[in-house]
């Protein structure tokens, strides 16, 4: 199984302009268009699931509702620690898998249309509950979209293969900006060049995760 990091940030490293950011904002500051869309379309279509922090999918309007090849959606596998109304844009798509995974317990009124519950002790934890999860469910190519504090226990745990970077052409410049990583990573991670192209302003970098 292959866990692919897959992140859009700006050219100062910023995945979002604030915590809060909602697609519409993201194209209007430059972070996606047309040919970015169609990176996440294509690298969607080849995945079986994709792991993502609850809140980034719910202020972003829900899941991408790209299907493979062969009909079937990816999994989207959301972190929370207190769950969704059930009224919730996450919960949008119904055609879509979803799971929830969470170090804390859920209502079952708060976890929605998910068909599994990943319960992990602590907060560390999650990344190798979620992956056994994905295993047993056999899983080959999982997608990580982050945001950046999801993505910090990942490469802490040492569970990321590759990253695909689109690096953005705009500048966040602010301190509210969400970083790829959160702080503290437990050692700097080192990546290995793969390929890179570009398409409308978009530059699409490949890198390999140096274990």
């Amino acid at each position: 199984m292959r866990i692919v990091n897959v992140m859009g940030a700006s050219v100062d490293g910023c995945i979002a302009a604030s915590p809060d950011e909602s697609d519409l904002d993201r194209a209007r500051y430059g972070f996606t268009n047309d040919a970015d869309r169609a990176h996440l379309e294509s690298v969607l279509s080849e995945a079986d699931a994709v792991i993502v922090g609850g809140h980034s999918v719910n202020v972003s309007g829900g899941v991408i509702p790209t299907a493979r090849p062969d009909g079937h959606h990816a999994t989207w596998i959301f972190l929370s620690n207190h769950g969704f109304e059930r009224d919730a844009a996450i919960w949008r798509s119904p055609e879509v898998p979803k799971w929830m995974a969470s170090a804390s317990p859920i209502p079952l009124e708060r976890r929605g249309t998910i068909s599994k519950f990943v319960q992990a002790d602590t907060e560390m934890a999650l990344p190798q509950a979620i992956l056994a999860a994905c295993k047993e469910a056999n899983f080959k190519r999982v997608l990580l979209f982050g945001g950046g504090k999801v993505n910090r226990l990942f490469y802490n745990a040492n569970c990321v293969d590759e990253l695909i970077l689109t690096v953005c052409p705009v500048l966040v410049g602010s301190s509210a900006g969400v970083p790829i990583v959160a702080p503290e990573l437990d050692a700097p991670v080192a990546l290995q060049y793969e390929s890179l192209r570009e398409a409308s302003g978009m530059v699409f970098i490949h890198y390999l995760v140096r274990l």
